[in-house]
């Protein structure tokens, strides 16, 4: 270098994006025996968004309320999920999400 010149930094930024493949948000039900020894696990369904996931759990959730044959658990308010005992058979049905 020299003297009396100034001093010159480079100073490179890569900035790297990823973009992701829009990915469903499925909602799978599951049934669990009353000796909880026996667990199934289906897909119940895959949505676009958050807002359709919502309306899908806010409609299994009033059907499976109005029948008299099912005891709610929780709801999806507070879990994002659903769970419900069959009063007769104790069986739980569940409905929950992942992405």
């Amino acid at each position: 270098m020299i003297s009396g010149w100034p001093k010159i930094i480079y100073n490179t930024v890569f900035i790297m994006e990823q973009v992701l493949n829009q990915r469903n948000i499925k909602v799978i039900k599951s049934v669990q025996a009353p000796d909880k020894l026996t667990h199934t696990e289906v897909l119940y369904g895959e949505y676009p968004d958050d807002g359709e996931v919502l309306k899908v759990l806010r409609n299994l959730e009033d059907q499976y309320s109005e029948n008299p044959s099912y005891e709610k658990l929780h709801g999806y308010k507070e879990r994002l999920s659903l769970s419900f005992r069959h009063r007769d058979s104790q069986e739980i049905i569940s409905f929950s999400t992942e992405d």
